[in-house]
């Protein structure tokens, strides 16, 4: 009998530890919610030419365990091949800007199918905070991936030589642009003045070009690389053609 119940006492420990691993650290719904997250994150961080390939259908991400490491995930991310053949060429372009980079530490991801692991708490989903640093593999990803999309954000900014465009800016976009006109401008009728300014450069950039625009004036060392320089001669222009004064700089 006592046999029987040291061998019983024996399986169930056996169950109860071969369950204990074969049940995940992190669900389907977790790894869901962290993938979201992580979108998220880089949505709200990353100049707005990710945004554009996100919108687009270009960019995937998944979320996935890690083999063999408890509570540890695998980022995947697909880029446009596109994309990763403009930014070399941009970078080719101007080798000492790269030097300086990647001194810094950063460089354009190496393939367009890039991925890191990194620790997680299952209870939060938050990163681990060493991960994040940018001596990590998530760190570094995220500062690719950010490279990247600045590097177009400010080459696709600069307007062709006697550029136009025929994509209708969205609705909610150009009723944006012109609230925020008519916040800082002064003329006889703002909200008529500002309708006029947008609708001049619409004729001429599309709505992206001007989130690329508005990009670069938030970020000191994007606006000196002059990228901005001809929307803001255009800018200027098309304000006075419609009797604005701007308070300040858009």
């Amino acid at each position: 009998m006592r046999n029987i119940a040291l061998y019983t006492t024996c399986l169930l420990a056996f169950w109860f530890s071969a369950s204990a691993q074969a049940t995940p650290c992190l669900d389907a719904n977790a790894l869901e919610k962290m993938r979201q997250n992580e979108l998220n994150y880089l949505l709200n961080r990353v100049p707005p030419a990710f945004k554009h390939a996100v919108d687009d259908g270009k960019i995937t991400l998944t979320m996935a365990l890690a083999e063999g490491v408890a509570c540890r995930a695998q980022a995947t991310f697909n880029l446009p091949a596109d994309d990763l053949a403009e930014g070399n060429k941009v970078l080719e372009a101007d080798p000492a800007k790269r030097i300086i980079l990647f001194s810094q530490g950063y460089a354009l991801p190496e393939s367009t199918t890039v991925s890191a692991q990194f620790e997680v708490d299952s209870s939060t989903l938050a990163v681990s905070h060493q991960d994040i640093l940018q001596t990590a593999e998530l760190g570094k990803l995220r500062a690719s991936i950010s490279m990247l999309y600045a590097t177009l954000s400010q080459s696709r900014a600069v307007l062709a030589q006697n550029q136009t465009n025929s994509l209708a800016w969205p609705k909610e976009f150009r009723d944006n642009e012109i609230a925020q006109c008519s916040a800082r401008a002064k003329a006889t009728n703002v909200t008529e003045a500002c309708t006029c300014k947008i609708d001049a450069l619409a004729k001429v950039v599309s709505a992206r070009q001007v989130e690329y625009q508005t990009y670069l004036r938030s970020n000191p060392y994007a606006s000196a690389t002059g990228a901005g320089n001809t929307f803001n001669a255009l800018e200027q222009q098309v304000s006075q053609d419609c009797g604005l004064q701007l308070a300040n700089a858009k």
